[in-house]
């Protein structure tokens, strides 16, 4: 469980959930030549090339009054990644005096 605060007055929290279960299925049709005919050939009953895999869902579901996030475990990472870069770039421009627009 990961805890966010930002630096206002209230302080709010929010808290994020991570769940392994928020996937998606996803068709994989590199392996088919020509996709069109294969999807006309799909539809006549012909077995085709294509693998089903799962994908992590990058969106969430806001829970608790928006003060909970329910995410898979690799997006939360990724908006992990992109607080602290953006907080370090904020870091460095308050230190160098610059404005972080």
């Amino acid at each position: 469980m990961i805890q966010l605060s930002y630096g206002l007055s209230y302080e709010p929290k929010v808290r994020i959930v991570e769940d392994a279960t928020l996937v998606d299925t996803v068709e994989d049709w590199s392996r088919v030549r020509s996709p069109a005919r294969a999807r006309r050939r799909r539809k006549r009953g012909f077995r085709q090339n294509i693998t089903f895999r799962s994908v992590p869902k990058t969106d969430c579901y806001l829970i608790d009054g928006g003060r909970t996030l329910v995410i898979h475990p690799e997006t939360a990472r990724e908006i992990e990644r992109q607080l602290e870069a953006r907080m370090s770039k904020m870091m460095a421009d308050a230190i160098i005096g610059r404005s972080s627009r």
